[in-house]
């Protein structure tokens, strides 16, 4: 008998070996699947990161941009001068449609620079109305890219041609 004693303490031996291999295992799996979470948690956050300060990178400060005439006060002059014209984009940069006509606006405003328009001086202007909000609202803007056309006896129109090159140069002529 003492033979089947020591293998019945032989197999409760082997099966309490049996169960620590198995919960080291566990432990091993478990230690992995909380490294790989621990990696995917740090990579989100340098990819966020990442994010931030790209986006923070391109965004001015307000008081550090110039408007179209360089002055730094970061407010774009709408008035328009005796003899002048003043033809005002306001946009968003989040617009889709702004983002594919600010290209030809501003190509525009460089080609007509001087240029005269029912004899009287053009002027082209931006205005962001992110950063502008009181001057949009003020102008009654409710839809983006709107094209606005000041004269200097203080009235406005609104632009309703085609929103390219040609259209507004072609509308100036």
């Amino acid at each position: 008998m003492p033979s089947s004693r020591s293998s019945s303490s032989n197999n409760s031996s082997k099966s309490s070996r049996s169960s620590n291999s198995s919960s080291s295992g566990s432990s091993k799996s478990m230690s992995k699947d909380n490294y790989y979470c621990l990696i995917f948690i740090a990579l989100i956050a340098i990819l966020f990161a990442i994010y931030y300060f790209t986006y923070k990178g391109n965004r001015e400060p307000f008081s550090s941009k110039k408007n179209s005439s360089g002055s730094s006060s970061g407010t774009p002059n709408l008035k328009a001068a005796k003899g002048e014209k003043v033809v005002a984009l306001f946009y968003a940069d989040w617009c889709p449609h702004c983002v594919a006509f600010k290209p030809d606006f501003m190509k525009a405003k460089t080609d007509m620079k001087g240029a005269k328009s029912d004899g009287k001086t053009l002027r082209l202007e931006l205005v962001d109305c992110v950063a502008n909000k009181t001057i949009a609202s003020e102008n009654s803007v409710s839809g983006f890219p709107t094209v606005k056309i000041f004269t200097d006896d203080n009235k406005s129109s609104e632009y309703s041609g085609e929103r390219t090159y040609e259209g507004l140069t072609n509308y100036l002529s």
